[in-house]
């Protein structure tokens, strides 16, 4: 490249392209994907890439608001570039969704800047699904195994679905604890700080509310043990008892069923995982596989999203990081491109041999050297 470029044949720091291969196996995959939500009855939505800043920023935390491109338009109104499908998909199914409940999916990507630390790239490729219109525990559940049957098709090798409770978190807090600082501290599970952050608020039990948080074990060990969490750690006797209660007893109920539906292996209850969103208000999901530095999957229920826009709707969803998952699905690299030649002297007859062939799922090219294939 010269010198003098100016910089023509770069691009910017944090864009990514695929080609050949690699962008086979990226399509590949993305098919299985949505052939999947398509068989629970799911359908497509598409959302605009770019969008007026203003609607979300009140939706956005501190660090989202940094992380996220923004640039005024022609007339000098600030625009941002899509960040989270979510957010933007929440703003047309909150002006306009129609007869509940509804069932979308998705497959786009997202513009936003990573952490240094994540090998990711800021431009990012998200697929996933929302549930729209239908609560509770019914809801809940349909979006849970449809991401965990997702996850065993993609034939990973070694992943982990991590189920907490923001609604938990926020009965747990009450009104004098900002979720933010108690979420940061749960994600690198400090549990003295977290102590002390319920000491320093005044509330009662600080060491039994910290215990009760860092919860981390299988979903059958969770029924077992959620039950005695009322009387070992005085919640009854708690401020906020009966929000606390409630949210344990639908979290008992979703790991009842987990553990009946699925490979108890594979899920682990996990109170420490809050959502990286701020608008999750019951369950929360995340997903971990070896070979990926973060989750590559994350979602939850955000009953009070829709409302934001002006269509008050319970909802719930999962998103999945495509760029992270692609070199660790097994069903994605054990795709190979594999192309024959069409057979004849000519034209024609090369046309009409690969036609033949195509019928039949064959992948021919038609070579131009007369030669047969």
């Amino acid at each position: 490249m010269s010198e003098n470029d100016g910089g023509r044949l770069r691009t910017p720091g944090g864009t990514m392209s695929l080609f050949f291969e690699e962008a086979h196996r990226h399509r590949h995959l993305l098919r299985l994907v949505e052939d999947h939500f398509i068989s629970w009855g799911y359908l497509p939505v598409l959302t605009p890439v770019i969008d007026y800043f203003e609607t979300y920023r009140l939706l956005l935390s501190h660090k989202q608001e940094e992380h996220s491109y923004r640039f005024p338009d022609r007339g000098g109104k600030l625009l941002m570039l899509r960040s989270d499908v979510t957010l933007f998909l929440a703003k047309q199914m909150g002006l306009s969704c129609g007869p509940l409940p509804r069932r979308v999916y998705y497959a786009d990507s997202v513009i936003r800047h990573q952490e240094e630390e994540d090998i990711a790239s800021d431009e990012l490729f998200q697929s996933g699904a929302e549930l729209v219109g239908l609560s509770g525990l019914d809801g809940d559940l349909e979006i849970l195994m449809m991401l965990y049957d997702l996850l065993g098709a993609m034939n990973l090798r070694d992943w982990r679905m991590h189920i907490g409770s923001r609604a938990l978190l926020d009965a747990v807090l009450g009104a004098s604890i900002k979720p933010a600082r108690a979420r940061e501290l749960l994600e690198i599970r400090d549990r003295e700080e977290l102590e002390k952050l319920f000491s320093d608020a005044g509330l009662n039990s600080p060491r039994q509310r910290t215990e009760l948080l860092m919860f981390l074990g299988e979903a059958e060990d969770f029924v077992e043990y959620a039950p005695g969490l009322v009387t070992r750690f005085g919640i009854s006797k708690n401020e906020g008892s009966d929000a606390v209660i409630k949210a344990l007893d639908h979290l008992i109920s979703l790991a009842t069923n987990l553990k009946e539906l699925t490979s108890n292996k594979n899920i682990r209850v996990d109170l420490s995982v809050t959502g990286d969103q701020s608008y999750y208000s019951g369950f929360t999901v995340m997903v971990f596989a070896e070979g990926a530095n973060t989750a590559i999957a994350s979602g939850g229920r955000y009953d009070n999203l829709l409302g934001s826009f002006g269509n008050s709707a319970a909802a719930a969803g999962f998103s999945m990081m495509m760029r992270k998952i692609e070199p660790l699905s097994r069903y994605a690299t054990g795709s190979k491109m594999s192309v024959s030649g069409a057979r004849g002297t000519t034209f024609a007859a090369r046309y009409r041999d690969a036609r033949e062939r195509r019928i039949n799922g064959e992948r021919i090219v038609l070579n131009t050297d007369k030669t047969s294939g």
